[in-house]
């Protein structure tokens, strides 16, 4: 079986069951991580392919798997009738927030926009927590957004990449095709973030989770990435390699820029 395919990952949340962990949501790690051990936090940005998010979502839903659904608020993907039926099924929806990004940088209106974004999420269902979207083709980084502004201002639990204490937490992400940390992987991860570098494919991150080493770990998978067929799947591997040859050449020319 490929790599990257919905069952594929389907065995990796088999795995995660068999083998003893508790699945969480992001805003349910923030309120009981103390508590929590043995536990596999899950989350997924939903970039672009709302219709793999709903796959994925009610794949987890039928193995009794909860996670968080980071949605970002642009028309392809901001879909009411799909947001609710996520959040039907139990899972968390979130907010994946682009607005510095947007705003060119300006906070003022970067953080208006904020406002009147998530205001429409909660007009179609609750929102306890955010995560940004790295949003590789701007200088910006949306996080920044919140080093003069408190995000409790606007109800919320946590932002995943600032709130969380990642010392405690091993971390995962699919971004770039791969869940070890590689140049195409921009934003998408936190000084303070414990990864394993010798796990790359899905095979190798099952066997790890298999031998249970560490109590806490979180996985970031992108839905778009996990195709459920082979056109789908082709398609999705040729447009991740041509976005690492673009990350990859913007993480150059951004560490000849500081030297």
């Amino acid at each position: 079986m490929m790599d990257f395919m919905l069952e594929k990952y389907k065995l990796l949340c088999l795995k995660i069951i068999g083998s003893g962990y508790q699945t969480s949501t992001i805003v349910n790690y923030l309120k009981n991580h103390q508590r929590l051990k043995d536990v596999v936090v899950l989350r997924h940005d939903v970039d672009r392919n709302i219709s793999n998010a709903l796959k994925m979502a009610k794949l987890e839903h039928s193995l009794g798997v909860y996670s968080t659904f980071y949605f970002r608020h642009t028309p392809l993907v901001f879909n009411q009738p799909v947001i609710e039926q996520i959040a039907e099924m139990g899972h968390e929806i979130g907010f994946h927030y682009e607005t510095l990004s947007k705003a060119h940088g300006d906070m003022e209106k970067a953080l208006k926009l904020f406002g009147n974004e998530i205001s429409e999420f909660r007009a179609i269902t609750s929102i306890e927590t955010i995560s940004m979207h790295g949003s590789p083709m701007s200088p910006f980084d949306n996080r920044d957004l919140w080093i003069k502004n408190d995000i409790k201002k606007f109800d919320l639990l946590g932002e995943a990449y600032l709130s969380i204490d990642y010392q405690n937490l091993l971390y995962f992400t699919d971004t770039g095709r791969s869940w070890q940390r590689n140049y195409s992987n921009l934003r998408d991860h936190h000084p303070e973030m414990k990864t394993n570098e010798t796990v790359r494919t899905t095979n190798e991150l099952i066997a790890f989770i298999n031998e249970k080493s560490y109590p806490r770990i979180c996985i970031s998978a992108h839905p778009e990435r996990w195709a459920s067929n082979f056109p789908r799947w082709a398609y999705s591997a040729g447009f991740d390699s041509l976005t690492n040859v673009i990350k990859s050449g913007l993480h150059f020319f951004a560490d000849k820029t500081k030297n």
